[in-house]
């Protein structure tokens, strides 16, 4: 391993840092990373500074839009008031998140969730997109296998994305046509005539969130979620924008999910190769997971049983058959056990190649653990039930209690 590795990874985090206090689109990264994860699941060495850089950022974004540039913003999309659309549209938000803010309105006698995008910030998101050429250099130096500029591309394209809501409900038509006969899964169909990309409306759906379940009631919900999201994988589309806010149970047992606004497009032969490297990791089988991590592009072949070892060391107990509890300490657990060997962590991640196609989904895949986690935790046996979902697409969550 280069002595410059760790140098270099670490110039690669300071400069995204500091791109990321400067720029409208850096402090939306920030906010949205605040509400991914734990300040204890940071290293010791950098969580005071980084906690304070986060919690300024989540404060900010959630400095809700006053309901007179909300009206205005209707009107301007729909080109009339917006009761001349709506019975009723309360003042008062019912979420407020860094990009968009959710108000309760009654739409023909039945309730809606009106979301709408925070005026000025697309305009602002997009002027400042261009300061992401910034990490090209760093990024290319402290992971070389990585195509920089493709990679940096496709942040790009996937962030105008979650800042067009005509796109979301496009994206969540297709979620709501596919899933409509599911018997544990739910997604409402949009309301296609007041679509607009700055304006999305949808049912109001009245569930339980993650978090105020509890028992077996939050493992069940928990391991509907990341069969959805992985299962989405498997039909073409993965959504990447995984809050535990966005998962609610309803009082006929489905799981309704929330928000369509980062969901990025997969292809099956990725989604096989994913899936033989999961059962090679469950199986201890190293020439496999080799294997499958070259078709994936990854490592070479060579790398596999290097490359196995620290995945089964990070993993601890998850890599085994059964049910595991995921939670906080289960989180804290693995970032100390692969901080016992840092050398080969560091060889492996600054040789490994990402395609640029697979970022979004990864993002959905880490942050829907990441959002059983932080609703308080379950247990599953989590491996299993991501292989399946892989391979099975959204059936695996038809007898969903096979993985409790």
């Amino acid at each position: 391993m280069s002595d410059l590795s760790e140098p270099r990874l670490r110039t690669l985090a300071e400069t995204a840092l500091k791109l990321a206090r400067s720029a409208p689109s850096g402090q939306l990264a920030l906010a949205r990373l605040a509400e991914a994860i734990d300040p204890r699941w940071l290293p010791g060495a950098e969580r005071r500074g980084l906690v304070t850089e986060l919690t300024r950022a989540r404060e900010l974004a959630a400095e809700p839009v006053p309901f007179k540039a909300i009206e205005r913003a209707l009107k301007t999309a729909w080109g009339a008031a917006p009761t001349r659309e709506l019975d009723e549209l309360e003042p008062e938000p019912a979420a407020v998140t860094p990009i968009a803010q959710v108000h309760r309105g009654v739409l023909d006698g039945e309730p809606v969730a009106v979301k709408v995008i925070r005026p000025s910030i697309a305009a602002r998101v997009r002027q400042d997109l261009a300061l992401l050429d910034a990490l090209s250099r760093p990024l290319a130096a402290a992971l070389p296998g990585l195509d920089a500029a493709r990679m940096i591309a496709e942040v790009r394209e996937r962030v105008l994305d979650e800042l067009d809501l005509d796109s979301e409900a496009e994206v969540q038509r297709r979620f709501h046509r596919a899933l409509r006969d599911h018997p544990t899964l739910h997604v409402a169909a949009p309301v296609s005539r007041l679509a607009h990309h700055t304006v999305l409306v949808t049912p109001w759906l009245t569930g339980t969130p993650l978090e105020s379940l509890a028992g077996r009631a939050r493992d069940r919900a928990a391991a509907l979620y990341v069969a959805f999201v992985l299962g989405g994988a498997h039909h073409g589309l993965a959504p990447a924008a995984a809050d535990r806010h966005d998962a609610l149970l309803l009082a006929d047992g489905r799981l309704a999910l929330l928000d369509f606004g980062a969901v990025g497009t997969t292809e099956s032969d990725r989604i096989a190769a994913s899936a033989d490297a999961l059962a090679a990791l469950r199986g201890d089988d190293p020439d496999r997971y080799g294997s499958a991590l070259q078709r994936l592009g990854v490592l070479a072949a060579t790398e596999g049983e290097a490359a196995l070892a620290i995945a089964r060391r990070g993993l601890g107990g998850f890599a085994d058959a059964g049910s595991s509890a995921l939670d906080d300490d289960a989180v804290v657990a693995a970032r100390d056990r692969l901080a016992e060997h840092p050398a080969e962590l560091v060889r492996l991640a600054t040789t490994m190649t990402l395609a640029p196609g697979d970022l979004w989904p990864l993002r959905g895949v880490s942050g829907v653990f990441a959002a059983v986690a932080l609703s308080g935790g379950a247990a599953a046996d989590w491996l299993r039930l991501a292989g399946s979902a892989l391979r099975e697409g959204w059936d695996a969550a038809r007898h969903i209690e096979r993985f409790l």
